[in-house]
């Protein structure tokens, strides 16, 4: 029988107004330390809260949960962008 191999720490790729830059994750992380990172990575300062990662599909990153727990794979593309929701 085989056993898939997760790797623990990967990089993922945060696209945000139209760069793409790398970000490095670990399988245990909450999504919503991986956004603050994203944020961070692009120097924003403003409407911080007002953000989410996106799938390519453009379906919103569940912030509650782990990078594993919300599927988010070695090398996947997230947007990094406003979410209506939460601008409420």
């Amino acid at each position: 029988m085989e056993t898939a191999v997760v790797e623990h720490k990967y990089e993922i790729l945060v696209i945000y107004n139209g760069v793409t830059k790398p970000l490095a994750v670990e399988s245990h992380q909450q999504v919503q330390a991986v956004l603050q990172h994203a944020i961070h990575l692009f120097g924003i300062t403003q409407n911080q809260h007002l953000l989410s990662l996106f799938r390519e599909d453009g379906t919103v990153v569940p912030e509650d949960q782990s990078v594993a727990a919300a599927g988010i794979r070695p090398g996947e593309r997230l947007a990094l962008r406003p979410n209506a929701v939460k601008g409420g």
